[in-house]
């Protein structure tokens, strides 16, 4: 859950860069900090797909609804993939707790 919150702030910010075009050494260094948070994510679903199979939907769901903040079209769109994100996030830890209690 950790990995997914890092991820999807960097990538709120990132995104944030883009949209106000923020220098090119800004924006590649935020993009270098996404490539690195996004690698973080990879072994948190995959262990809990593992550990758990009865939430590997729902750790995909959450992993890919971050990642799908990358583009927005403007400040409204990113807002509400961030909102999706951190729902989606919510619905996996609601979940987790539910099975693994």
């Amino acid at each position: 859950m950790a990995a997914l919150a890092a991820h999807r702030r960097t990538m709120y910010a990132r995104e944030r860069l883009r949209l106000a075009d923020a220098p090119e050494d800004i924006a590649a260094e935020a993009r270098s900090e996404g490539h690195r948070t996004r690698g973080e994510i990879t072994a948190p679903v995959v262990t809990l797909a593992i550990i758990a199979p009865a939430l590997a939907d729902l750790a995909t769901n959450a992993e890919h609804a971050t990642y799908a903040m990358r583009g927005a079209a403007d400040q409204a769109a990113l807002d509400k993939d961030r909102t999706a994100a951190t729902a989606a996030a919510s619905a996996l830890v609601t979940d987790a707790a539910e099975h693994l209690a």
